[in-house]
């Protein structure tokens, strides 16, 4: 029987990093806030590997995703709409040291996806991803497990002039709707300015971050039974963030999650439950 570990691609996308050298702790200043950049495309590759161990039965599966990105405007209450186009799209499962890629993946290249994020990071909305169909190896949604990513990545950071040893924390928020119900992610992160330095020809500020992972709801599996899961876990990165341009260039970060899924079987007195862990380690890159 498939096992239903509900998680995000890249929940741990906030939680970003990357490492380098060249870095500054000199008295500096510089704001995380994003710009319009002249309303250019810029290209990301996000590489995410997952590892699934429930109850021993261990399970892996890799992302490989390249997409053009603009800002389309920016309100005055720091609202902006986005504009996404998806380049490649390569996703798959180990077995053994043969990598199985899914045969629906070659179709979403090309997809393009509308978001408007809120200047407290809400999702206000979204739209696209017409072609995207399926789950994921958690057996999520994928379209709504590609939104949620986005959403995720481009976090606002507020405007405010950092330093180094700034401090600072976001709660992002995110629910989750699922067939008969809905699984709300809460994300805790804390933000440490540990420098300045060039990244990739760029001006950026280097971010230590640390993040607390919460998820609980209930949906429906097949047959209209019922289930419910519930998470935790954490995770640590850095992150490169051009102040000058207002752009995100480089990224990578690891977490470790704990599940727990129960189920209904035959019916509310026949409940049964899996417990598992997760290991997911991403990296994103600007392409230049």
């Amino acid at each position: 029987m498939r096992y239903a570990v509900l998680i995000t691609l890249t929940v741990f996308a906030v939680s970003l990093g990357c490492g380098g050298g060249g870095l500054s702790t000199a008295p500096q200043s510089g704001s995380l806030a994003y710009k319009d950049a002249g309303h250019e495309y810029l290209q990301y590759k996000a590489s995410t590997s997952i590892t699934y161990n429930v109850g021993g039965t261990v399970r892996q599966s890799l992302h490989d995703i390249t997409y053009s990105v603009r800002v389309d405007s920016i309100a005055a209450d720091g609202t902006i709409d986005r504009r996404l186009k998806f380049d490649d799209f390569v996703m798959g499962e180990l077995s053994g040291s043969r990598l199985e890629l899914d045969p629906d993946a070659e179709k979403y290249k090309g997809e393009a996806l509308y978001l408007k994020i809120g200047p407290n990071g809400e999702l206000v909305k979204w739209q696209g991803l017409e072609g995207v169909r399926g789950y994921t190896v958690s057996e999520k949604n994928l379209k709504d497990d590609i939104v949620q990513m986005m959403t995720e990545f481009f976090q606002p950071l507020g405007d405010e002039e950092v330093t180094v040893g700034s401090t600072f924390q976001r709660i992002v928020e995110i629910p989750v709707k699922r067939p008969g119900g809905e699984v709300n992610f809460k994300i805790t992160i804390d933000y440490e300015v540990e420098g300045f330095g060039q990244r990739r020809e760029r001006p950026c500020v280097k971010l230590k971050t640390r993040s607390l992972i919460e998820a609980e709801g209930e949906g429906e599996r097949g047959g209209g039974k019922k289930y419910w899961v519930s998470l935790t876990g954490d995770g640590g990165g850095e992150f490169w963030f051009d102040y000058v341009n207002g752009v995100p260039v480089e990224s990578s970060g690891k977490a470790t999650i704990t599940s727990d899924f129960s189920y209904e079987r035959a019916g509310k007195e026949d409940v049964a439950t899996q417990f598992a862990t997760i290991d997911v380690e991403s990296k994103t890159e600007l392409l230049e």
